[in-house]
């Protein structure tokens, strides 16, 4: 088996979404390495993974040591990614577990650059345009055709050297957000975190999936894709007209056949267009709360929470009736950033409980908490339920 340095978008959730891709799948496979930045896999199948939304680079692994100097000894040994044509465009991207240190990647490009001149001439190297605590990467989307990329990943005392062999460019989920017939960003998830919470689920193509707060069917449409039969409730009209019309044109798009069974207009909390024991899985986002401007104090988040328990509660009653015995829920709930910087959310496990629900056991960590974008003042909380 093949050994892969993966990169992530999300941390412990694309871990989780990994896993549950190849467990389905039957590929044997070892996670040897892991950190919320990167994992070093070792599997049989690499296809598996252009499946997933939470995977953003895939490098075959070429050499390992604890030292730099002996990694750059077996690069030059190997070859693959220093025996360049001339004028040929090259890239150093570096991650690692804990805070980077710039010297180390420095010295690691440089050596880099002095192995490439020994065997080829006038080649570029294309600047890295991303940064952050973890690592310094040019980002899939200025990746040019024909140049070779080089990730390092640094996980504990051991560095990782790959070559890069595939990308899955954000562009693709990007685009399918924009064209998309009906939009509106106040209700709208990333179609990138849609694919993940759908893969979640880890069901074989055909079963049966319901959103029952559908909004504009991003759920729905990374279903679709995925291959599943779908099934869209919301009590708002304009959505439901809105989920139809993106649901057909990503089926033209993509050519394919009709996975829609039914979008209805319906009260989340009741479901009563769905019959009973009919769904496979559900994945959704109940409640969206107010974009804050500033971060709420513990008060006013309290009881913005209050307001949303509420619609939880009945609405898990209901997903409970409609499910199948062995259904499974990959559920949303917030949390939210006061404004003395503490977390709060409700109390979700009794409420899981209460309804007839409990956690996967299958995942180790839950729930999954999605990285904070910028000032973000509501978080969100993932939690991957099974029917009791």
């Amino acid at each position: 088996m093949d050994r892969f340095l993966i990169v992530l978008v999300n941390g412990i959730l694309s871990q989780a979404e990994l896993i549950t891709i190849l467990s389905k799948s039957n590929t044997n496979f070892q996670i040897i390495e892991k950190n919320e930045t990167f994992v070093i896999l070792k599997t049989e199948n690499k296809d598996e993974l252009v499946k997933l939304g939470g995977v953003y680079k895939i490098g075959r692994i070429i050499c390992e040591s604890k030292s730099l100097e002996v990694i750059l000894e077996k690069i030059r040994d190997d070859g693959t990614v220093i025996m360049l044509d001339d004028k040929q465009q090259w890239n150093v991207s570096y991650y690692s577990d804990e805070v980077i240190d710039i010297n180390i990647y420095n010295e690691l490009q440089n050596g880099l650059s002095n192995l490439i001149k020994e065997n080829s001439k006038k080649t570029k190297f294309i600047r890295n345009n991303m940064k952050s605590e973890n690592f310094i990467e040019l980002s899939v989307d200025k990746e040019r055709t024909g140049s070779v990329k080089i990730l390092i990943g640094k996980n504990k005392d051991k560095y990782y050297v790959a070559e890069n062999i595939m990308s899955i460019k954000s562009s693709n989920f990007i685009d399918r957000d924009l064209n998309r017939p009906y939009q509106d960003s106040r209700i709208s998830l990333s179609p990138r975190t849609a694919r993940m919470l759908v893969n979640m689920l880890g069901f074989e193509k055909g079963k049966t999936i319901l959103d029952p707060f559908c909004g504009t069917g991003t759920f729905l449409i990374e279903s679709i894709i995925q291959g599943y039969k779908v099934i869209g409730i919301d009590n708002r009209k304009e959505c439901v007209s809105g989920t139809k019309k993106n649901l057909l044109w990503i089926m033209k798009e993509y050519e394919l056949n009709n996975k829609m069974k039914y979008i209805k207009q319906d009260n989340a909390e009741k479901l009563s267009c769905v019959n009973s024991l009919s769904i496979d899985g559900i994945v959704t986002e109940p409640i969206l709360l107010p974009n804050f401007k500033s971060s709420p104090n513990y008060e006013m988040a309290e009881e913005e929470l209050k307001r949303s328990k509420s619609v939880y509660e009945k609405s898990l009653l209901a997903m409970h009736r409609v499910l199948k015995n062995d259904g499974k829920v990959c559920i949303v709930t917030p949390r939210i950033r006061t404004r003395d910087n503490r977390y709060i959310t409700f109390s979700f496990r009794k409420m899981l409980k209460k309804a007839g629900f409990r956690l996967d056991k299958r995942l180790d960590e839950q729930p999954f908490v999605m990285k904070q974008s910028g000032d973000q003042k509501v978080l969100r909380e993932i939690w991957l339920l099974k029917k009791n």
